[in-house]
């Protein structure tokens, strides 16, 4: 077993990027430590300070941020992700997932902030990329929150990096775009 000095030297000639991943396993043994024990829980709020936020082209017109969003007169806690004026707007996780956990689903729901004025005729796309692959992709233009539950594919490793993404289509304008509490949840083997 190594001693705390050592793995204090180990981690200082970590890249940037190894030393997010090894704060993001060491956030979801925490999360572990607080879920009962027949499951598992990573909630993407929790850990957005270790997202990373980014553009297909121009950030120019973005914002990312967590915060309370309000659907049809509901408020949640939230991920805005406006898209840019060109492109699409991405928020991305490096998930560790357990050794052990099966059955992984990602629950979010999505939805337009109050105040839009997004025209009927326009939507938003919202995404979600699993390992650089397309798993889930939807369009809306209204405001009620809209629940989801995906199945995530039996991941080829213990980190998984997802991706929430939204896009204005060619038109940013309006484009509030919210998701709803999301997190993944799986079944922990006994």
């Amino acid at each position: 077993m190594a001693t705390l000095d050592e793995i204090t030297m180990l981690v200082r000639e970590l890249t940037p990027a190894q030393r997010d991943q090894v704060r993001a396993f060491i956030a979801t043994l925490r999360a572990d430590a607080s879920a009962p024990p027949s499951g598992w829980r990573f909630d993407f709020l929790e850990h957005f300070a270790q997202a990373a936020a980014s553009s297909s082209r121009e950030p120019g017109g973005m914002e990312i941020k967590v915060g309370e969003a309000i659907c049809a007169g509901v408020p949640r806690p939230a991920l805005w992700e406006h898209p840019p004026v060109r492109g699409a707007a991405s928020v991305g996780y490096l998930v560790p997932i357990p050794t052990g956990v099966r059955q992984v689903a990602l629950k979010f729901a999505i939805g337009l902030r109050d105040g839009s004025e997004l025209p009927r005729e326009r939507m938003v796309a919202f995404r979600v990329i699993v390992n650089g692959w397309k798993l889930w992709s939807a369009v809306k233009n209204s405001r009620a929150w809209e629940e989801h539950t995906i199945q995530m594919p039996q991941l080829g490793s213990n980190v998984a990096r997802i991706e929430f993404v939204t896009d204005g289509l060619g038109d940013n304008r309006w484009n509030w775009a919210v998701w709803a509490e999301p997190r993944l949840e799986g079944e922990a083997r006994e």
